[in-house]
């Protein structure tokens, strides 16, 4: 019941009260662990339930699903772009990610908390996707289990280019999920639009790498930039992974032998 409160403390308190989310976020980092671990077990215990039953269709629970992910992502992209400008106007673009400034616990911060909550629900997406019998490849479960984990531990860590980070993957969801909404109601969209929306995660994950190696080049030549070293070697290990596993999903959907998307729209 003191989370419950505490969440509903968070989301009711004006201006935004950063230290009683930062207590909440870090009270979460030990259940978020086991959530990611139930997720997988359930995942994969779903997976084989469903090997001799027929897929759901699901058609209104997807497009309410998606619908709302893109609403929420749309949100979270229109209040952290305020901050981010805000931020980016006071200490440039370097002290935008080098230095913590008002991005996470400023005034749009619930948005940032916000960011961190959603990963958990996000894992709906796995859900629908098992019980439509739809193929389920190693990064989609991957990503989902690594991105919540990180996000609660970037949360409580106060680093620097964890705002951007927010912004980027708010920005890039709010376009992804407006497309699956879009694509659930039954409308056929072009295997280009797909492509672009895998290129803009692909960009996401290089420019969040490009901005964590100048900190690192910031701080090994004596500018001091804000992170824990901890959180910072995970994260990089994390974007380069996610780096590899969408480029490669990018050349064998859409440049391996014509690309596998591509051929199965012109085959629809």
């Amino acid at each position: 019941m003191e989370n419950a409160s505490s969440f509903v403390d968070i989301v009711r308190s004006s201006p935004f009260n950063y230290g009683i989310a930062y207590r909440y976020i870090e009270s979460m980092l030990l259940p978020t662990f086991f959530f990611s671990v139930l997720y997988v077990v359930v995942v994969f215990t779903l997976k084989a339930f469903m090997a001799n039953r027929k897929p759901y269709v699901l058609k209104p629970v997807l497009v309410g699903w998606n619908a709302f992910l893109a609403a929420f992502s749309i949100l979270g992209s229109y209040y952290m772009s305020k901050a981010l400008y805000v931020d980016i106007t006071k200490h440039g673009v370097t002290g935008s990610y080098c230095k913590y400034g008002d991005l996470i616990p400023g005034q749009y911060g619930l948005w940032a908390f916000f960011f961190a909550m959603s990963k958990l629900i996000e894992v709906g997406d796995t859900v629908l996707l098992v019980l439509r019998k739809k193929p389920l490849i190693f990064l989609h479960w991957y990503h989902h289990m690594v991105t919540m984990n990180f996000a609660m531990l970037a949360y409580t860590n106060k680093n620097g280019y964890a705002g951007w980070m927010c912004w980027m993957n708010y920005t890039v969801h709010a376009i992804m999920y407006s497309y699956y909404c879009i694509s659930s109601c039954g409308y056929r969209i072009p295997a280009v639009i797909s492509r672009c929306i895998t290129s803009s995660q692909i960009l996401q994950f290089a420019l969040t790498l490009v901005q964590m190696i100048h900190i690192g080049l910031l701080s090994l030549s004596g500018t001091a930039c804000d992170f824990e070293p901890t959180t910072y070697f995970i994260g990089l290990a994390m974007e380069f992974s996610y780096l590899f596993l969408f480029g490669h999903f990018f050349y064998r959907a859409y440049v391996h032998n014509g690309g596998q998307k591509f051929e199965k729209q012109k085959q629809a």
